[in-house]
């Protein structure tokens, strides 16, 4: 009966990461083909001559970091979605030969989309997405055993958007060993210290979330021990990596959150994300509706999912789409933690997304758009297909006591056995 459970649970699992691996598939169809205009261009020998002749050609730094990740969902979700039956080496090499062969022919249809450009760098980098991420889910498997990561993939979420602030946040995660860039990153804070308390009140807000996610990730006890570690994590990255620079209000509010975080710590763990659900949420809404200086005239509505990242600087997008991620995410998390359902919390910040775009048309230099809140539905359908437990609400109180186990959940290692 045990055995017969256990098959059921795999082949549950395949079949969530066989979703996911779809979704994931249409997002980079959309991305890849946006805006839908084709036209067949009057001069060039054709889309494989243009590939091929591209070989040498030198991808930007943003341009080629965006395609890498755009393609690590499907490495990922692509394992994992193959049968254990199959050899790990036959399913990478399955994987990987998948990822090159859609990244191939999105390239050879952008030949024929207007403003696309058909280059051998965007194979490349989509190939080392894949390639990269496949390479990691391999790694959760029983032959592949590493201690503690097999502990926390039971706990998928609240990972994932720990990952989504730090790529955020590294960005565009090339160090550098240049001493000026150094003083660079801390000038502000040693010669020009400025602080504001919106900045500070958001700072303290996110990192307090953080140490929530780490909560659940890790447990209490594991989370107050590797706590001040984080700031190593994230602080001490963003003075060596190009283009990044400290504020004051991100260094305070590291510290009053490590000071507040024993206070947190004694609460109830739904009573804790709760509190964290309505900062956070008042953080999301501010930022949305700053400077509150309303228009009499209201723009028009974009109602095309996505538009303005299409639109705008690959390295402002890529970091948009992590901080997004992030943000909505953990509301929808939060939220959960604190005794609701995810369908209720998809409802919740769904609305309030909405709301407040509709109310950014008044808003001058705002992008007014339905993106957000598709965000944050596609975020929520995410996490009902990761782990089962979210949609029920029974994510809240598994992290209540280190000394009981969280419910065990079909994870990576159930999908690769």
């Amino acid at each position: 009966m045990h055995r017969s459970d256990n098959q059921l649970s795999r082949a549950q699992s395949r079949v969530r990461f066989v979703l996911l691996m779809t979704i994931t598939t249409v997002v980079i169809l959309y991305g890849s083909l946006y805006p839908f205009e084709f036209r067949v261009p009057a001069e060039g020998g054709g889309p494989l001559s243009a590939l091929l002749h591209s070989w040498r050609t030198m991808p930007g730094r943003g341009d080629f970091v965006a395609n890498v990740l755009l393609y690590v969902p499907l490495g990922w979700f692509g394992f994992l979605s193959l049968s254990r039956r199959m050899s790990v080496w036959l399913r990478l090499f399955f994987v990987i030969i998948a990822g090159a062969a859609l990244s191939v022919s999105m390239e050879l249809t952008q030949y024929y989309v207007v403003g696309r450009v058909t280059s051998a760098d965007d194979v490349y980098a989509n190939s080392a997405g894949t390639i990269l991420s496949s390479l990691s889910a391999m790694c959760l498997s029983d032959r592949w055993r590493i201690p503690l990561i097999h502990e926390i993939s039971a706990r998928p979420i609240p990972v994932a958007l720990i990952a989504a602030w730090m790529g955020y946040r590294l960005y565009p995660y090339v160090p550098t060993i240049d001493l000026h860039k150094y003083w660079g990153a801390l000038k502000p804070v040693i010669l020009t210290p400025t602080l504001s308390f919106n900045d500070l009140y958001r700072h303290t807000t996110i990192w307090l979330t953080i140490f929530v996610l780490f909560v659940a990730a890790v447990g209490q006890r594991r989370s107050a021990m590797i706590a001040p570690l984080i700031y190593g994590c994230i602080l001490a990255p963003r003075v060596l990596i190009i283009g990044t620079v400290l504020s004051v209000a991100e260094i305070a509010g590291a510290v009053i959150s490590l000071c507040l975080w024993p206070i947190l710590l004694a609460l109830p763990t739904r009573r804790r994300s709760a509190g964290m659900f309505v900062l956070m949420g008042s953080v999301v809404i501010f930022e949305r509706l700053q400077p509150f200086q309303f228009q009499s005239q209201a723009r028009q509505f974009g109602w095309l999912p996505f538009w303005s990242l299409m639109q705008g600087s690959i390295g402002v997008d890529v970091m948009s789409f992590f901080e997004k991620s992030f943000l909505y995410g953990s509301l929808l998390f939060l939220f959960i933690e604190g005794g609701g359902r995810l369908r209720t919390a998809a409802a919740l910040v769904c609305g309030v997304l909405f709301g407040t775009s509709w109310a950014e048309t008044y808003l001058p230099g705002r992008s007014a758009e339905i993106t957000d809140a598709a965000m944050a539905l596609l975020l929520a359908v995410g996490m009902a297909l990761i782990d089962p437990r979210a949609s029920g609400g029974e994510l809240s109180g598994a992290t209540a006591s280190d000394a009981r186990p969280p419910a065990r959940v079909p994870n990576a290692q159930d999908a690769t056995e």
